[in-house]
C-alpha cells in the first residue's frame, strides 16, 4: 500500500480494491482527515490544511495493514 501524491498537496491517493464500509469510518477517525473519496479501485484521502502528512501517514497505513 502506497500513499500517492496528487496535484492537491492536501490529498493523497491510495490504489486498492476495498469496500467503502471496510475503511471509511476508520479513516474519518484520524484527526486531521477532512474527506475520503472512493473511486473505482482507489481512495483519495484529503487532510486539513493545518495538518502535516507526516503526522497522519502511519495512521492511514495502519488501517490498510489490518485488511
Amino acid at each position: 500500500m502506497e500513499l500517492i501524491d496528487t496535484p492537491n498537496p492536501n490529498a493523497k491517493k491510495i490504489i486498492i480494491d476495498v469496500q467503502e464500509h471496510d475503511v471509511e469510518d476508520d479513516l474519518y477517525k484520524i484527526e486531521g482527515v477532512s474527506s475520503v473519496f472512493f473511486g473505482p479501485s482507489f481512495i483519495t484521502v484529503t487532510k486539513e490544511e493545518n495538518i502535516e502528512w507526516e503526522s497522519i501517514n502511519q495512521d492511514i497505513i495502519n488501517i490498510f495493514d489490518r485488511l
